[in-house]
Order: structure tokens, then C-alpha cells, then sequence
């Protein structure tokens, strides 16, 4: 209702201005005044032009005492401009219509410069002028509405910004622990997996050991059935013994040697019929002929197919131990003794100073039990030695020899000892397979060599 008043109070005004305008002019036109030495035609025209400058003063002077929303849009038209510019798509089409408004307004100060034409033009640009001013005023609070909703926006989001980085933190803070907890799971596991290494290491060696220890029962069993053998014919032999008339007993080693490697054929047969030859002079010894009643032919039965045999046993290059054995027992005087040949490969089996068998003592043990102890040490030893290849004795079963001398300084040093220690059995030489096993027994405390024997 303000805004129309107002239009009606322009109105009226600006037509009492004009008629006063007019009447002016008229009389200055009749009365033909002359202002600044002007003729009295350019002189009305001076007024009429002061009159119409009067007429948009007014007007416009009105407009701005009486609404403040146009004298905000006159005066603060670029400060609300920079206000708008941090808005999005609404704000930018604001900022346009306001750039519209602006050149609207600026044209109709343009057009209220040229309203020296007429009154009634005037009037209209001034009708129009306050149709877009009211214009501009509606989109101006549009253009308000739209930034406060804007910068309520712009608070949800700071507000949203503010979670999310609390949470953010949060989640980091969850992560580093996360990252913790997975690192100390990672070592558990590594060191699990160590463990489990180990175990799978102590097994795996646990189930060599039980298939080292069932190889060696398995040749215990057949050595005990072998010693079990020998033990029937030396209870034969021990009975024919008593009668006095065995002179050469079952496995006994009638000769022995050692085949170089690369011979010939001719020189292997050679060192063949050297053999037997030799075992044919022990048999005869053994079987101890009187002068009158010794015979005439061999007394060792051997066919050329067996020697053929051992020829081919040992024809590959390779170095041999050859042993001639006795096939069974025979007794004195006997003219046919049948042999049989045991052919092993003469290697290196211990080198000197290899261990071949260990045991540990406590100090607590009686002269009888210690002696005991050691005798075990002798039998690991010629078990493991007969097992790696080094020819027995065929009658006693036992390889190599240990003076009682060095056995009885052994026993009374190792009584002696406060704490416990252990006994290793080395070879003093290298042995071979038709060596003689010859021991050193070293005594060790806490990896320390006490003594030494021989």
C-alpha cells in the first residue's frame, strides 16, 4: 500500500511540477526574458530543461527518503554483490539479475538525463524505473533467502566436517592399535612357526634315530642269530677240543690279502693261486701230518669254477681284501678241507682320529660296574665296526684289541673323576677292512680331554 502511495504522491507532484514547469515557460516565453544574455527562445528552453532536472530530482530524492531498500540497492549494490559471490548456482544467477538490475537502472538514469523531451515520457521511465526497482527488491530477498540458506549449509557441512574428523581420528587411533595387535600376532606366529621348526626338526631327527636304532637292532638280531651259530659250533668245536682232535676250526682264516687295484686278469689269477697256496702250507701246518703220512695231493678242495668265481668278484680295478676261510671244522690229519673266499673292498673305513663310538659315565660307579661300562664301550665299538666293513676275528667275533695294561690305568683315572664325563673310543691308526682295530679310549670332562689311552 506504501509503494502505491508513493507512486501516487510522484504522480501528482511531478504534474504539479510540470504545470508549474509549463506556466513558467509560457510567461518567460511571453514575457520574453533573456537569462545570461541568452535569447529569450534558448531561455525557455533553460527552463523547461530546470524544470524536468527538477522533476527527476524530486522523484528520485522521494525515492531514496522514502525507501531504504532502494537506497540500499543505489548505495550498496557492490557491496552486496561481493556478499553474494561465495554462493553456488542460486547466488550467480542472483549476481546476474542484479548486473541486469544495475544496466536497468543505469539506462533509466540515462533516460531520466534525456526528459528534456517531454513530461510524460518522464513520467513513464519513472513508472517503469519503480516496476523494476520493486522488481530488483524481490529478487534481492530471494537473493538473501538463498545465502542464509546457504550459510545454514555451509554450517551443516562444517558441523559434518567436524564428525568426520572425529571420527577420522578415532579410526586412526583404532588403525594404530590394529596395526599393533598385528605386529604382535605376526611375532607370536613367526615365533610359533620357530617352534614349530624345531619340533619338526627334533621329530624328524627322533624318527632317524628310531629307524638308526631299528637298523641296529635288526643287526643285533642278526648277530645275535649269527653269535648264536658260532656259539653251537664252537660248543662242537669246545667238545672236539676236549677230545683233542680238531685242528682246524669253522671260518678260521687260513690266509689273507690285499689285491692291488688295476691288475690284469692273469695277475689277479696269479695272486689268486698265491693265496691258496699259502692256505694250502697253513691247512697242512694245522693238520700237523707226521713226515711218512703226508699226502701227496692237495689237502684244500677247490674247483676251478669257484676260482672263476672270485675272479669275477674282483676283475672290476677296484683294490680287495681276499680272506680264505675253512668251510667247517676238520680234524687232525684230515686229507680234504673244503675253503670258502671272503672278498671286501679295502677301503679307508676310519680315518685317524675318528670317533667311533662315545659313552657317558657318572662318577658314582663301582670299580665292577665301571669295568662294565667300558666292556659296552667295546662291544659299541666292534659292532659299529663290524657294521661300517672291518673284517672279525671268526673265531671270538671281535675286532681289534685293548691291552689290560692301558684297560687297568683307564678304570683307575676314571674312578678318580668327582663328576660326570665320557669316554670315546678313536682310532689311534687308519683303519681298513683287514686292518687290526687299534684304539685310543680318551677320557673327556665337560669338553675338556683328561687322558688318554692306548
Amino acid at each position: 500500500m506504501a509503494g502505491y502511495t508513493l507512486i501516487l504522491a510522484i504522480l501528482i507532484l511531478g504534474g504539479l511540477i510540470a504545470t508549474l514547469g509549463d506556466r513558467i515557460g509560457t510567461k518567460v516565453g511571453k514575457a520574453r526574458l533573456s537569462i545570461f544574455k541568452l535569447r529569450p527562445r534558448d531561455t525557455a528552453t533553460v527552463v523547461t530543461i530546470a524544470t524536468g532536472g527538477m522533476i527527476s530530482a524530486s522523484t528520485l530524492g522521494i525515492l531514496l527518503l522514502l525507501s531504504g531498500q532502494l537506497r540500499d540497492g543505489l548505495f550498496r549494490l557492490e557491496s552486496i554483490r561481493s556478499e553474494l559471490a561465495s554462493s553456488q548456482e542460486q547466488k550467480q544467477k542472483v549476481e546476474t539479475d542484479l548486473k541486469t538490475a544495475k544496466d536497468e537502472q543505469e539506462k533509466a538514469q540515462q533516460r531520466l538525463g534525456q526528459i528534456n523531451q517531454s513530461l510524460v515520457q518522464a513520467i513513464r521511465k519513472q513508472s517503469e524505473t519503480q516496476a523494476l526497482l520493486q522488481s530488483v527488491e524481490s529478487k534481492f530477498q530471494q537473493a538473501d533467502e538463498a545465502l542464509q540458506k546457504a550459510s545454514k549449509q555451509e554450517a551443516d557441512l562444517r558441523d559434518r566436517i567436524q564428525n568426520l574428523t572425529a571420527e577420522q581420528s578415532s579410526l586412526q587411533a583404532e588403525s594404530s592399535q590394529l596395526r599393533e595387535e598385528k605386529s604382535r600376532i605376526s611375532n607370536e606366529l613367526a615365533t610359533i612357526s620357530q617352534e614349530r621348526e624345531t619340533l619338526k626338526q627334533k621329530v624328524d631327527e627322533s624318527e632317524q634315530r628310531l629307524v638308526e636304532i631299528e637298523k641296529q637292532r635288526v643287526a643285533l638280531g642278526s648277530e645275535v642269530a649269527s653269535l648264536e651259530s658260532v656259539r653251537e659250533q664252537l660248543l662242537i668245536s669246545l667238545e672236539a677240543l676236549r677230545k683233542g682232535n680238531v685242528a682246524i676250526f669253522a671260518d678260521q682264516i687260513l690266509s689273507i690279502g690285499v689285491v692291488r687295484p688295476n691288475l690284469s686278469t692273469g695277475e689277479l689269477r696269479q695272486a689268486s693261486t698265491q693265496l691258496l697256496q699259502q692256505a694250502e702250507r697253513n691247512a697242512r701246518e694245522l693238520l700237523a701230518f707226521l713226515p711218512d703220512q703226508a699226502p701227496k695231493e692237495p689237502v684244500i678242495k677247490i674247483t676251478e669254477a669257484q676260482v672263476e668265481e672270485l675272479l669275477n668278484k674282483i676283475k672290476d680295478g677296484q683294490s680287495y681284501v681276499i680272506r680264505i676261510l675253512s668251510a667247517g671244522n676238520f680234524l687232525k690229519r684230515e686229507t680234504r678241507i673244503a675253503i670258502a673266499a671272503d672278498v671286501t673292498l679295502n677301503r679307508q673305513i676310519f680315518a685317524r682320529g675318528a670317533e667311533i663310538a662315545t659313552l657317558q659315565f657318572t662318577p658314582d660307579l663301582s670299580p665292577q660296574a665301571l669295568a662294565s661300562r667300558v666292556e659296552q664301550l667295546f662291544l659299541l665299538v666292534s659292532f659299529r665296526a663290524r657294521r661300517e666293513g672291518v673284517l672279525a676275528d671268526p673265531l671270538t667275533g671281535k675286532v681289534g684289541q685293548f691291552t689290560p695294561e692301558a684297560f687297568n690305568a683307564l678304570i683307575k683315572t676314571a674312578g678318580e673323576l668327582k663328576s660326570p664325563y665320557e669316554i670315546k673310543a678313536v682310532a689311534k691308526d687308519p683303519i681298513f677292512p683287514a686292518s687290526s682295530l687299534s684304539l685310543e679310549l680318551v677320557i673327556r670332562q665337560n669338553g675338556v680331554e683328561i687322558a688318554r689311552f692306548s
